[in-house]
């Protein structure tokens, strides 16, 4: 079973005209629908970041995190980075270090517990990551 460390890698941090892109691996052993994502929350320098203000890129496309739950039909293969971004007024440098943390919940659709509840997997990891400019 996927645990929270396995959410950020040590490329994860992205940097983006907006901010920062934060690529998220499946918090899981398996590839998911991205309906199955019920929440994301981040953090960057201890700033919990707005929710409306997230956007979730994947397979070319981006949801806002309300929107996850309709995308029954996308699946979150595991070898896929999930990209969360994060506006900020200001990207971080080239190689400067930032903290972030990132909160998945997975609604696990194969363990169902009763009718229209599912049990789920709640992953978070924090750490300080260098920001690279490159693009995903």
């Amino acid at each position: 079973m996927a645990t929270g460390d396995t959410v950020l890698s040590h490329d994860s941090l992205i940097r983006r005209p907006e901010g920062l892109g934060i690529a998220l691996t499946v918090p899981w052993y398996r590839s998911l629908w991205l309906s199955s994502v019920s929440d994301v929350r981040v953090s960057v320098e201890g700033r919990e970041i707005p929710e409306d203000d997230l956007r979730v890129e994947l397979g070319g496309r981006t949801y806002r995190v309300a929107e996850l739950a309709d995308q029954w039909d996308v699946l979150w293969f595991i070898q896929d980075r999930l990209v969360v971004v994060v506006p900020l007024a200001e990207p971080p440098a080239e190689g400067q270090e930032v903290d972030v943390e990132v909160t998945v919940d997975l609604r696990l659709p194969y363990m169902q517990i009763a009718p229209q509840v599912y049990v789920t997997n709640h992953a978070s990891d924090r750490r300080s990551l260098v920001a690279h400019g490159g693009s995903r």
